[in-house]
């Protein structure tokens, strides 16, 4: 699945949980400022939030676990398929997705800058009857009033009645508000995610605050409250359709039921700590990766000849820094003094210190089946399958070369040391898994030969010493 792709499903996600968690517990209440900025941070946090991680090493365990059980499951379910099956065609259902995307998007943004334009040709062609500062104010033949930033048209037939003044005064605060900037923001969003169904709900709640905030500002005596209130009723109908702040929209009942309700007390904003275990839940979901185990299945898809069986015996077996370049090994596998935790750990590869930017080469043929790049743990790194046995991890890396599915073969460069991830200095770290258990990389590689003191401390390290 495209990386675009389970980004969009990152926002949608957050955006659902934070609608639903506004329309149970936040809907009610007359704070009607911090309700719009609450919808405003969810459209704008939808986008962001998706991007970070928490990243750890308890967490990266949980999370290759994951991938790990459900990657052999769908691996194994996909072997028998193309065993059993011979494809007949080979769709790239991302691209399908991508064109059905582009196609709404296409249209959406059609409809946007239409509204936009006929607006423009109102300012334009309409009779200006009054100014009020910056505020331009307009006659149409529409049957209700309605303002856009500091634009405001009134209809004919309001003119001259004793609405007039109530109508000014109430296109006047949504002027005042800056509701215009909100309605543009998230009709804009709408042209990007115009399949989410949460978004146009969002909209809906946008708007809906909108309205209870001018109520709120115009009436502020109990008589304005019922002349208010009788004028929303006699102006009620229909009007422009747009990125446009109405005097009315279809939930008269309901703002009439807000103006008279009692002023929500400040300790109701405490139910706002439940938005704590959501959001945690949220980024810890955001945090699971499953594209190296999709990959891997749409490569034993469409490449069903190049499978890991038909490696062979395949298994790495050289030093993975390039001949001629000046290293040292500077840690093996065993226990030993974690160099940012200051605990006893157990140090699962080999670690071969050596300046950033020195050539990291594949130590056997096999396909790129991870390229990940994280801002701990590993860092920049690079797994390796050799065959359905073995496999190799490349970590710390300063630049990746190859890419997820490539084939590469033993000795071609696929990276340069580095110093990303939990590292102190420059390194590469290299692992060596058989049978998804970690082994000693030292057992395998056959053209450097470790001193006799490496080996030495290498041992006590095994029996625990």
């Amino acid at each position: 699945m495209a990386d675009w792709l389970i980004y969009l499903a990152k926002v949608i996600s957050f955006q659902a949980a934070m609608i639903i968690f506004y329309l149970v517990f936040l809907r009610q209440l007359t704070f009607y400022g911090f309700n719009r900025g609450f919808l405003m941070g969810t459209l704008v946090l939808g986008f962001i939030l998706p991007l970070m991680q928490l990243e750890g090493e308890p967490l990266d365990q949980v999370n290759d676990e994951i991938v790990n059980q459900v990657g052999a499951t769908l691996i194994a379910s996909q072997i028998e398929v193309i065993q059993e099956i011979e494809p007949v065609t080979n769709i790239n259902w991302s691209v399908v997705v991508l064109l059905f995307y582009l196609s709404g998007l296409g249209i959406m943004a059609q409809r946007f800058f239409t509204n936009l334009n006929r607006i423009r040709i109102l300012e334009n062609e309409l009779p200006l009857i009054h100014k009020v500062g910056l505020v331009q104010v307009f006659r149409t033949l529409f049957t209700q009033p309605f303002s856009f930033f500091n634009s405001v048209f009134i209809p004919r037939q309001v003119e001259g009645t004793p609405e007039m003044e109530l109508v000014m005064t109430h296109e006047l605060q949504h002027v005042r508000f800056g509701h215009s900037y909100d309605r543009m923001l998230v009709d804009f969003m709408i042209v990007l995610l115009w399949f989410n169904p949460f978004i146009y709900l969002l909209r809906k709640c946008l708007i809906e605050v909108h309205e209870y905030q001018v109520d709120a500002a115009v009436t502020s005596t109990p008589q304005s409250k019922v002349t208010y209130q009788m004028s929303l009723v006699n102006l009620a109908g229909g009007g422009f359709s747009g990125p446009v702040n109405f005097f009315n929209f279809s939930t008269i009942k309901r703002r009439i039921q807000m103006m008279n309700r009692n002023k929500s007390k400040k300790v109701s904003l405490v139910r706002l700590v439940l938005l704590v275990p959501i959001l945690c839940g949220l980024m810890v979901l955001f945090s699971f990766k499953m594209n190296s185990t999709i990959n891997q299945v749409n490569v034993l898809q469409s490449n069903d000849e190049n499978s890991f069986k038909e490696m062979g015996d395949e298994r790495p077996s050289i030093m993975p820094v390039g001949s001629g370049q000046e290293f040292h090994v500077s840690s093996g596998v065993g226990k030993r003094t974690d160099p940012i935790l200051k605990v006893q750990r157990w140090h699962l590869g080999l670690d071969v210190s050596a300046k950033i930017g020195t050539t990291v080469i594949a130590t056997g043929d096999g396909r790129v089946v991870e390229v990940e790049k994280k801002a701990t743990g590993y860092g920049w790194y690079i797994v390796i399958q050799h065959s359905e046995m073995y496999k190799t991890r490349y970590a710390h890396l300063s630049a990746q070369h190859v890419k997820v599915g490539e084939m590469v073969k033993k000795g071609q460069m696929i990276g340069e040391v580095g110093n990303s991830g939990k590292s102190v200095h420059p390194h590469l770290h290299y692992e060596v898994m058989e049978n998804d258990v970690h082994v000693n990389p030292v057992d395998f590689i056959e053209d450097y030969v470790f001193s006799e003191a490496y080996c030495e401390e290498e041992l006590e390290s095994m029996d625990g010493g």
